[in-house]
């Protein structure tokens, strides 16, 4: 069972370099990593990209940058043949020991399953994923989107032969943020399958970096409500509860 990690990195080429350290060390070793680095000009790659001895791991560098939604994308379609699960995992997070594991034994044991989700945590194991203990079974448009029942970002764990059929991909017109339509998409085919495991260790969010998209003006959060419709019915994904969520996130915008 060959898991393919997905890992786009901006400007973060210590942090990336603990991720890559993390992955190196799971109990479970069949896997494969796909690097994108999205910031072609910053220099201090060049040793990152010559220290990688690893087979499994595959480093690309985009032209010029193109933003976290491109960079997943390309990687998604530079996947190999025998991948059977994806994961997306941040340059400034990293694994903890036995995720692999841990998610190879659930698909074993609920091999119906497509989707799994697990926590991402605070270094010092508090969750930020937030979801009921009592359910396991969630619809990510209705569950996660709509009722807002389950908060927080996750490590998502997503069979790769549904994403190929489905061909489901990030947003082309977004440049940054907005995982959500890509997870609709998913969610469209399947519900997710949850289990309380801190499968992702974080430092927390960088305010200065990171999290830029989240501090954008009235016109750039407008703009991209027009642009994620637009790219919604280019891919023919207009469902109720697509129409729904656009609508509160209209409601929101004028009313913040």
């Amino acid at each position: 069972m060959k898991f393919s990690i997905i890992t786009p990195t901006y400007k973060r080429k210590e942090k990336l370099t603990r991720a890559v350290a993390s992955l190196i060390a799971q109990t479970y070793k069949d896997w494969e990593m796909i690097i994108i680095n999205d910031s072609p000009q910053d220099t201090s790659y060049i040793d990152f990209a010559s220290s990688i001895n690893d087979a499994r791991i595959h480093y690309h560098v985009n032209d010029y940058n193109r933003g976290k939604n491109f960079s997943c994308n390309f990687a998604l379609d530079k996947v190999s043949a025998d991948s059977q699960w994806i994961i997306f995992l941040d340059d400034d997070d990293y694994f903890a020991p036995d995720t692999l594991a841990i998610l190879h034994n659930l698909i074993l044991l609920h091999s119906e399953k497509k989707w799994f989700v697990t926590n991402r945590a605070l270094t010092n194991g508090k969750p930020l994923t937030q979801f009921p203990h009592d359910e396991h079974v969630y619809s990510y448009a209705w569950n996660y989107l709509i009722l807002r029942r389950l908060k927080g970002d996750a490590t998502h764990c997503i069979e790769t032969k549904l994403i190929t059929h489905t061909h489901s991909r990030f947003s082309r017109f977004v440049k940054q943020g907005e995982e959500w339509f890509f997870f609709f998409q998913i969610g469209l085919y399947t519900k997710m399958y949850y289990i309380d495991h801190n499968s992702t260790i974080t430092d927390g969010y960088d305010m200065e970096s990171g999290l830029n998209f989240r501090k954008r003006s009235f016109r750039d959060r407008y703009e991209a409500i027009l642009k994620l419709t637009y790219e919604g019915i280019a891919k023919k994904i207009i469902r109720p509860s697509f129409i729904i969520y656009i609508l509160i996130r209209c409601i929101r915008l004028v009313v913040q």
